[in-house]
């Protein structure tokens, strides 16, 4: 079995033009982030892409995804644990655009998400701001505002907010 490649690191500054008005990165902007990291770490180990071409070998990126719930709870922690979170806009989809070619945006409940563990992780990290659900979808008789939708959306985020509460 081949030794396993040794731990790398990368520190990269993040230019004002890559972040939105919340000072947040934009997401597209990772996929930068990480080929530069491909690049950099080829290098560390005296590699080189120029190399692999002249050698007839070509490295060709097929398919890189980001997300999902470990991410998004990793994410919780590490800006909630400094307190860099203010406001949650809660939303669910179910598919992504890397492994499906798309996805569908969903009630709170019933995508690929578990609120309850995103919840769980904000209340672990201290958060007390404002938490919105956010691109809800219409039920049946909603027409022009979503208030079905909404109405359902906020009673699922309250009994979750109980169902933590009750387990104090």
């Amino acid at each position: 079995m081949p030794a396993p490649p040794p731990d790398f690191a990368l520190t990269l500054s993040v230019r004002d033009y890559e972040c939105d008005l919340q000072g947040v990165v934009n997401n597209a902007v990772y996929q930068n982030y990480l080929e530069h990291a491909r690049h950099q770490y080829l290098h560390s180990l005296g590699l080189s892409f120029a190399r692999f071409h002249q050698q007839g070998h070509d490295l060709v990126l097929t398919r890189a995804e980001a997300g999902g719930l470990p991410l998004v709870l990793d994410e919780v922690h590490n800006y909630g644990r400094k307190g860099r979170i203010f406001m949650v806009h809660l939303r669910n989809v179910r598919g992504s655009l890397a492994t499906a070619g798309g996805f569908e945006e969903t009630l709170l409940d019933d995508g690929d998400m578990n609120m309850a563990k995103i919840l769980l992780e904000l209340e672990r990290v201290g958060f007390d701001g404002c938490i919105n659900p956010d691109h809800i979808p219409a039920l049946e008789g909603d027409e022009g505002a979503l208030t079905r939708g909404l109405a359902y959306s906020v009673g699922y985020i309250k009994a979750l907010l109980a169902a933590l509460a009750a387990t104090k």
